[in-house]
């Protein structure tokens, strides 16, 4: 039972497994623990393998491009949300700050090449919370709970807009 035969075929990793089934794109022989399907047919394990999409891959130079255009942005936005907060107040202030998270989130977007990934949107997040910085400077001592509330808000909207579905 134990003799292997010139006639069989066996799986490639399961030397004693016999197989009929053969990887559709590099022709090694699998067994129905080895293999994996995929929408053109049976492959093995190393031709199964998902590939990333490539809007989903972000070269560093990109990364650094989106981290200093979120940083630019957030600083923008956290200047106009001192404006908001010290005339209109808390609720309007917590419109405002969602609305800076997506500008953010669209212009890390756009400084990136139109990429999507949980790098980026931790980016963008990044940059709307310290874009809150020149508001937390103009006061003195206690942060209000709106301000906090606001960041988080923001550095949200921003996070769920660029990560990976």
């Amino acid at each position: 039972m134990d003799e292997i035969r010139d006639d069989v075929m066996y799986c490639a990793r399961h030397k004693k497994t016999p197989t009929n089934v053969r990887c559709g794109r590099c022709d090694t022989p699998v067994c129905p623990r080895c293999l994996v399907f995929a929408p053109v047919g049976v492959r093995c394990r190393d031709c199964g393998k998902p590939t990333k999409l490539p809007q989903y891959q972000v070269s560093l130079p990109l990364l650094l491009r989106a981290l200093a255009a979120s940083l630019v942005v957030g600083a923008a936005g956290g200047v106009a949300l001192s404006f908001v907060w010290a005339y209109l107040g808390g609720f309007f202030y917590l419109i405002a700050a969602a609305g800076v998270g997506y500008v953010v989130s669209e212009a890390t977007n756009f400084a990136a090449q139109r990429k999507r990934g949980p790098a980026l949107g931790i980016v963008a997040a990044f940059g709307t919370v310290a874009g809150h910085a020149p508001i937390i400077f103009l006061l003195d001592g206690e942060i209000p709970f709106f301000i906090l509330l606001g960041g988080v808000i923001a550095g949200f909207v921003a996070f769920v807009r660029l990560r990976q579905p």
